[in-house]
């Protein structure tokens, strides 16, 4: 399941659960659904942990394509994900942790 929020003037704030379907995938249905190519941030369960690192890297070369202003993973990304993501992209990637607030305003 996923949602997605236009905010005004910089785009898609995309919020998943956890991502079987594929957060490129569900990024990319959000963005089709509400006619909106930018993407301000991704966030919630990426479903990242179970795959080798080939996989991770593969989806990471796709979130780059798409260029969200920020990645906000959540449970179930998995270690390698965090690394190797914010490796290839500086400055985008943001731990969560219980009780982490997130405020995107316009």
């Amino acid at each position: 399941m996923g949602t997605a929020y236009n905010l005004k003037g910089k785009g898609l704030v995309v919020l998943s659960s956890c991502s079987h379907r594929g957060i490129v995938n569900i990024v990319k249905r959000a963005q089709a659904a509400s006619g909106v190519q930018k993407v301000h941030a991704v966030l919630g369960g990426f479903h990242l942990a179970p795959y080798k690192e080939d996989y991770v890297r593969q989806t990471i070369a796709e979130l780059k394509d798409i260029d969200p202003g920020y990645l906000i993973p959540m449970h179930c990304a998995g270690e390698p994900f965090y690394d190797i993501a914010r490796s290839e992209m500086p400055g985008k990637v943001l731990r969560s942790q219980t009780g982490t607030r997130f405020v995107f305003s316009a």
